[in-house]
């Protein structure tokens, strides 16, 4: 299922901003709806996160479904086996095909490109620990490696393919990878520097791509 037609989470804004900076904690009442749209995508090799986009699409990094069979969990706890249903290795991304249980409603893409100074939230699965949320404001719309932008905070292992909303609830972008720093231009890639801080693929660069599905 595509962007268009899908149900709104309405979040107050000035909720979402209890969020700030680094806080991995929020009111159950703020956090549900956007927990609600995230799961939590495992296969025999490890774990990453996902966002519900459809009544049965589940949108997540294709680096974490490239191994199979594929078990989703929900928020409400209940597990079911997905199936890849379609890919793109250059962006990496992937949907899974799974029945999303009631109460679980899709979320809506915003396709506009976000803005400097806009307030994010990040929800993922890092390690050990689940649905974890972490904010900040986004602190440039700079491009890294041509299509990435840096949240300007901090995702563990294991966030990779999960939402990133903005103050409405919406998906601005998925965070696929983390930034590391190299001493030199001459550096090897043994030698770069893991910063621990999240990149995102902006919802704007990848929208068109979900039409149809």
């Amino acid at each position: 299922m595509g962007p268009t037609g899908m149900a709104r989470l309405s979040l107050c804004w000035l909720a979402l901003a209890m969020l700030m900076a680094g806080c991995a904690t929020a009111p159950t009442s703020v956090m549900t709806p956007l927990n609600r749209a995230t799961v939590l995508v495992e296969h025999e090799g490890g774990h990453g996160t996902g966002m519900i986009i459809g009544a049965h699409s589940v949108l997540t990094a294709y680096h974490v479904v490239r191994q199979s069979p594929i078990d989703v969990t929900f928020f409400e706890g209940q597990s079911r086996a997905g199936r890849l249903a379609w890919f793109d290795e250059e962006q990496d991304l992937a949907l899974v095909d799974v029945a999303v249980p009631a109460g679980h409603p899709p979320v809506e893409l915003s396709c506009e490109p976000p803005h400097a100074g806009q307030l994010l939230v990040t929800i993922g699965h890092p390690i050990h620990s689940r649905w974890v949320a972490v904010s900040g404001y986004l602190p440039a719309t700079e491009t890294i490696a041509a299509k990435y932008l840096s949240l300007g905070f901090p995702v563990g292992l294991g966030a990779s393919g999960g939402p990133v909303f903005d103050g409405n609830g919406r998906i601005v972008g998925i965070t696929l990878a983390i930034l590391a720093e190299r001493s030199s231009a001459s550096a090897g890639y043994d030698q770069f520097k893991d910063t621990g801080i999240g990149l995102m693929l902006p919802a704007s660069a990848f929208c068109g791509s979900l039409k149809g599905y």
